[in-house]
């Protein structure tokens, strides 16, 4: 049975906790190889750079992480071997290069490139990295295979659609259409034509349109969360309102956690490492690229302005309440469909991908204050899927067949893109 894994940490001390986890391991054995520590550390720092300092979107947040540990992942692979590389190859055998030195070059160029603002703040991390490391052939070796993957990578993401203006304005209210309160702009619709990592296109699993607002269907999730989300339901108990709220915390840093955790208590080889906080950010992201091609196609009503304006849906078995609000403070993107079923399933994908089973066994840590319960533990990807999903229904978040499609989505992207990426090469 697969050991169970805890790793605590709070929402300021992201950056600290990937510097200690590996200091961590040595007192319940070995601790991880230098290679794979270096990965924990960058990793960490990129979080930081994105959740913290920039304080990035959710799904901004992956896509940039996800531009550091592509080319973590290929400086390593082109070093250790094993795996298929994304997109960066190295001719020559660099097998004496230093992993450690590797890491830290390609993480700092590309975060550098996509935070200049931060670039203080890369170089001193940069130093002390680089300074652990011998002053021999071998950290040259390793600085060059970081720096090229580095640049492989920028080159490669240039006129990819990160952060461009897609001309995307509101629509006019009308029943069923996406609205937002005054004074709030829509959030990052670029997203929805960004280049993915590994899908043909943004559109490849696209599904169906939501439910007819006159059908039985969508009266149903209507009314589930009517009862369930709303911020004064008579209907959901306390540990429902917890759970609600927990899965509102930086899915980046909780991330962060789960995969730094495995990787050192389960002392995993730099490669092995590199390959699951590669995977994990970008298959994620491309479930989230794909999630905003169909929100921002379809661009469903949210339940915070679908259930006051109720009785003008056209649907006998709805009715309006004028001073509904949901539990938790909805985000301003479209409704359908749910951002965090695509994110969460494509991770749990993953995590039964890379352990070999679902029983993944894993803890989770909330950031958010005042929860009464700080770390949920899951069994089963099952588990895990089938809170997030309750969890944006209590919260009023979602509908919940918004949750459903976005889980379908999520499967089929991780799906695909583990089918053809980060395979062993034998």
């Amino acid at each position: 049975m697969l050991a169970k894994r805890i790793v605590s940490s709070l929402l300021p001390f992201v950056l600290a906790l990937s510097l200690t986890l590996a200091g961590q391991a040595g007192s319940a054995g070995a601790a991880p190889p230098s290679g794979t520590a270096a990965i924990v550390t960058w990793n960490g720092i990129a979080v930081n750079a994105s959740v913290l300092v920039a304080k990035q979107a959710p799904a901004q947040s992956y896509i940039y992480i996800s531009f550091a540990q592509a080319a973590v992942y290929d400086a390593v692979v082109a070093i250790e071997g094993g795996f298929q590389p994304y997109h960066f190859q190295m001719a020559g055998h660099h097998h004496n290069a230093s992993v450690e030195a590797a890491v830290a070059s390609a993480a700092h160029d590309v975060l550098a490139h996509y935070f200049p603002a931060q670039q203080a703040t890369f170089d001193a991390a940069l130093a002390t990295s680089l300074a652990a490391v011998p002053d021999n052939p071998n950290k040259a070796d390793g600085i060059a295979i970081g720096q090229a993957s580095a640049a492989s990578l920028i080159a490669f993401r240039q006129g990819d659609g990160l952060e461009a203006n897609i001309g995307f304005t509101m629509p006019a209210p009308a029943p069923g259409v996406w609205q937002l309160p005054a004074g709030q702009v829509p959030q990052i619709p670029w997203l929805s034509k960004l280049r993915p990592f590994m899908l043909n296109s943004p559109d490849q699993f696209r599904p169906g349109p939501p439910p007819a607002l006159n059908s039985p269907e969508y009266a149903a999730s209507f009314n589930e969360t009517k009862y369930f989300g709303g911020a004064n339901s008579l209907y959901r108990n306390a540990e429902m309102t917890d759970i609600a709220r927990f899965w509102t915390s930086s899915n980046a840093i909780q991330d962060e956690n789960i995969y730094a955790g495995i990787a050192v208590n389960d002392h995993l080889s730099p490669v092995q490492a590199a390959r699951l906080f590669a995977m994990g950010y970008m298959v994620v992201s491309d479930a989230l690229v794909a999630c905003w091609d169909a929100k921002y196609t379809y661009l469903a009503w949210r339940p915070s302005f679908a259930i006051p304006q109720g009785d003008t849906d056209g649907n006998p078995l709805t009715v309006g309440d004028s001073t509904w609000k949901s539990l938790v403070a909805t985000p301003p993107h479209p409704e359908y469909p749910s951002a965090h079923s695509c994110g969460s399933e494509a991770e749990a994908y993953v995590l039964e991908a890379f352990m070999g089973t679902p029983n993944i066994n894993i803890d989770v840590i909330g950031t958010v204050p005042g929860l009464a319960q700080t770390t949920r533990h899951y069994q089963t990807v099952g588990q895990l899927i089938d809170e997030v999903a309750n969890a944006r229904i209590w919260g009023g978040l979602h509908f919940r067949f918004s949750t459903t499609t976005g889980i379908r989505l999520g499967q089929q992207v991780a799906s695909w893109d583990l089918e053809r990426y980060f395979q062993p090469v034998w």
